[in-house]
């Protein structure tokens, strides 16, 4: 298969020195890529995204650090389950693949929907955190909500997404330029994304991760309910670095994330929209590893 001929490429190579590998936990069997040695930190995806989305972090992280960039349940190429995409219970699979790692306290890097999940694992296991880094992202129960009102700004894939079957129908066969409308909006540099990088995202997307990835967003109103009645009643007590892009959450990330945390340093990223990690991935790199050694 050739990239851009309308059909899913063949999986992309992990960074040089990393490894695919596969683990079952919680009841259901992740794909990682692991990388490096020393201290463990924890990538996690948001959508319309996978581990792939880290290709251009892991590399530095790994020269200091074992980095894990895992597909949540039902990305990429883990398994895709009917059930269990409330974030406790996704944070949960997480959680046990870290302990089946041999790793206990760990560094947590999160972005876009993979905030929510990083804020459950956090909240969730307190003491198996060392630090927080929360990047273009919204808590559930705690601004959020905000992106998900149309008459105020908010964007209207939020209730595409939370659909109840009408949104498989209609992108079936289509998800090559669904998720590539959102990264061309979500992106600042034109060479952000190549064709190939789309077609490697096509290629899980299409093979059901984008139906999987539909649930993320339909439990997000329970996810909120839990948050405001369990989660968030004790504040993170972590150091905490809200990384956002200008163009992108910006100061609707720091607000959300500060709702719920104690010690937050803010720090905004120009140049790049909401998928700042692709956008400005020399930046990110760059501001994700100074947190990291200064929090050591």
């Amino acid at each position: 298969m050739q990239p851009g001929d309308g059909r899913p490429a063949l999986r992309a190579p992990v960074p040089d020195g990393a490894e695919s590998r596969y683990a079952t936990v919680n009841g259901v069997r992740l794909h990682y890529v692991i990388a490096g040695s020393g201290d463990p930190v924890l990538l996690l995806h948001g959508w319309p995204e996978t581990w792939y989305a880290w290709r251009k972090v892991i590399p530095a992280l790994a020269d200091r650090f074992t980095v894990i960039a895992p597909d949540m349940r039902g990305y990429g190429d883990s398994e895709r389950p009917a059930v269990g995409y409330d974030k406790v219970t996704v944070a949960t699979d997480l959680h046990e693949l870290m302990r089946t790692l041999g790793f206990g306290r760990i560094h947590l890097v999160v972005q876009d929907l993979g905030g929510p999940v990083g804020f459950a694992y956090a909240a969730s296991f307190p003491a198996d955190v060392r630090d927080f880094i929360f990047i273009e992202s919204a808590v559930p129960g705690f601004g959020l909500e905000a992106a998900m009102d149309v008459a105020h700004g908010g964007s209207w894939h939020m209730g595409f997404n939370m659909a109840q079957g009408i949104n498989e129908v209609l992108v079936a066969g289509r998800e090559r330029p669904f998720i590539e409308y959102f990264y061309r909006r979500g992106t600042l540099h034109p060479d952000a994304l190549t064709p190939a990088d789309i077609d490697e995202y096509a290629r899980s997307y299409a093979a059901g991760g984008l139906v999987a990835s539909f649930n993320y967003y339909r439990t997000l109103l329970d996810d909120a309910k839990v948050n405001r009645d369990k989660l968030a009643v004790k504040r993170l007590a972590l150091p905490v670095l809200s990384l956002a892009a200008e163009q992108g959450f910006g100061d609707f990330s720091h607000a959300s994330i500060a709702q719920v945390a104690d010690l937050v340093e803010r720090q905004t990223i120009a140049g790049a929209k909401h998928f700042l990690v692709q956008d400005q991935p020399q930046a990110a790199t760059e501001a994700i590893l100074s947190f990291l050694t200064r929090t050591e």
